[in-house]
């Protein structure tokens, strides 16, 4: 089994991750998803501290939201007391059968413990016509290049071993019954920063992303030494160094047969 984050001792830093960069392709996506009918029931499975949930609600969509981690179910409430939250696990949700029209999930699915399980579940839950998206990475591809991968091993081999290709989310629901699955890329994310900058502003914090906060301190401190050298040599030749990144989020989505 991969190593797991403490969400509960990174919740108050989490939503750091938002400033600054464009998720606008997500929010597109989810809203399209989640909007096609007023009356529809709508679950948030991995919602955190419920930033995809106001999204909507700023829509007048208004959604349920489970997590696995209380701590950021209290964050959630903190910033929206009306939206309804639920403390429990993704492979066992806590509804019964056919209980709502939309289910998603963005940037979770590689956090559950037993994928398939969940979307067994997801299954279970919705009702007919109903409709399940996961939206995340897909570092199988071989397309993505990140600063974090480069800079700090061993993330990226954590990162193939914690994310389910998106081709193996597409057989696990046809196997438990969704039709017309398909995956598509909805956001793509270029990234350049100055190097210097990105530490001073905390953007290579151990808590900023689950790919260094699974790092051991060992691995951790290697890589910041690694790019603190890197700008140092840049620097005494009059250059700025930059760390970048080319990376795309994928949605996977199939329906319930009506």
């Amino acid at each position: 089994m991969h190593p797991r984050v403490d969400y509960d001792a990174i919740a108050g830093t989490y939503d750091g991750r938002y400033v600054g960069n464009d998720y606008s392709g997500v929010e597109n996506a989810l809203i399209a998803f989640a909007a096609q009918n007023p009356g529809f029931r709508v679950l948030e499975v991995g919602c955190g501290t419920g930033h995809w949930l106001r999204l909507l609600g700023e829509r007048r969509i208004r959604a349920t939201g489970l997590d696995a981690s209380a701590q950021m179910l209290a964050r959630a409430h903190a910033q929206d007391r009306r939206t309804a939250l639920v403390h429990g696990s993704a492979e066992a949700l806590p509804w019964i059968a056919e209980s709502f029209d939309r289910l998603f999930c963005v940037n979770a699915l590689h956090h559950f413990r037993d994928k398939r399980a969940f979307v067994t579940e997801a299954r279970r839950v919705l009702r007919p016509g109903g409709r399940l998206m996961t939206i995340g990475l897909d570092p199988h591809t071989g397309l993505d290049r990140w600063y974090v991968y480069e800079q700090f091993e061993p993330a990226l081999e954590q990162d193939r071993r914690r994310y389910a290709a998106t081709g193996q989310i597409r057989e696990w629901m046809n196997v438990v019954g969704f039709v017309d699955v398909v995956t598509h890329e909805v956001q793509h994310l270029p990234v350049r920063l100055p190097a210097r900058a990105a530490i001073e502003q905390g953007r290579l914090d151990k808590n900023a992303t689950s790919q260094l906060s699974l790092l051991t301190v060992e691995q951790y401190q290697q890589g910041i030494e690694r790019i603190r050298k890197a700008i140092e040599s840049a620097e005494a030749s009059g250059r700025m160094l930059y760390l970048t990144a080319d990376l795309r989020l994928y949605a996977t989505v199939g329906s319930v047969p009506s």
